[in-house]
């Protein structure tokens, strides 16, 4: 336990000025102390007066204080203010921490701890331990079929059940292009696509078709942000045929804001043919936006 007492409140005569000297002094303790000490002394109407603020470290035998705390002239000149009933009050305010020390250490920083992601990316690029191959066009892709299987509840069915995919060593996949599919498949082992505005489109279809709903958030993320005049009916389209209802509902709405600009387009004139069904949907869509 460290013990601060009042060292001392005294005259100090210089040559050309008096003044009152106020210090702060460890009464025991080996170590250094840290401190936060205020200094001060309090008027008639219990107002601080010469307030010192400081933080402080010093040992057994320092004091702290100032030397020129209060020029007695002012304090006669004041009398009434500063000593009411012939008394002068000293305040300390301090907050004493706990004793001092320092010390090095040779501990090595923290380095990055190594993710399950980065664990998985190694596995897509060495494919080792792989027990399944993907025929696509003219290309084959190596995977693993418990990986696929926890992404995808399409592939958790073709690898679970008694099917020819289940069988064999190899499943062809007729309807995707080998550039798509590759992109598929980094999505399904890492979580990450990179170029993903260029293939949105194709993407959205892959990602419907195995369910990977976390691919298919972002192709309609992507997408969303390309809806223009010429290709909202377009794109429509699309997000109607692969479920995308949350791509559908934001073009839906961008349709009836530029109404006007959109009928004109040729794919709008033939909507009516070619899907009806989803013209009705836009046309219902746009009366409950008018009532509301």
């Amino acid at each position: 336990m460290t013990r601060l007492k009042i060292y001392g409140i005294y005259n100090r005569l210089s040559e050309k000025k008096e003044w009152i000297s106020l210090f702060l002094r460890r009464s025991n303790g080996k170590n250094k102390v840290r401190i936060k000490c205020s200094l001060f002394f309090l008027d008639g109407k219990n107002k601080k007066v010469n307030r010192t603020n400081s933080y402080v470290s010093y040992a057994l035998d320092d004091a702290y204080g100032a030397e020129q705390f209060l020029e007695i002239k002012e304090l006669l000149e004041k009398e009434d203010d500063l000593i009411p009933n012939n008394t002068l009050t000293v305040g300390v305010e301090m907050t004493v921490f706990d004793d001092y020390r320092s010390f090095t250490t040779d501990y090595p920083l923290k380095k990055r701890q190594r993710k399950i992601t980065d664990d998985l990316k190694e596995l897509y690029e060495s494919k080792t331990n792989s027990n399944v191959i993907f025929v696509v066009g003219n290309e084959k892709f190596k995977a693993h079929k418990f990986i696929l299987s926890t992404r995808s509840p399409v592939f958790s069915a073709m690898f679970t059940h008694e099917l020819k995919e289940n069988r064999n060593s190899e499943v062809d996949i007729p309807d995707i292009d080998p550039e798509i599919f590759n992109k598929m498949l980094e999505f399904i082992y890492t979580d990450e696509i990179n170029n993903l505005d260029e293939d949105a489109e194709s993407l959205l279809e892959s990602a419907d078709k195995y369910q990977l709903l976390n691919l298919k958030s972002l192709c309609e993320e992507s997408l969303s942000k390309s809806v223009s005049i010429d290709n909202a009916i377009e794109l429509m389209i699309l997000a109607d045929l692969h479920n995308a209802d949350t791509l559908l509902e934001f073009i839906f709405e961008f349709i009836i804001r530029n109404f006007k600009d959109v009928v004109k387009t040729s794919e709008y004139e033939v909507l009516d043919e070619t899907k009806p069904l989803l013209l009705l949907k836009l046309l219902k869509k746009q009366v409950d936006l008018n009532e509301n």
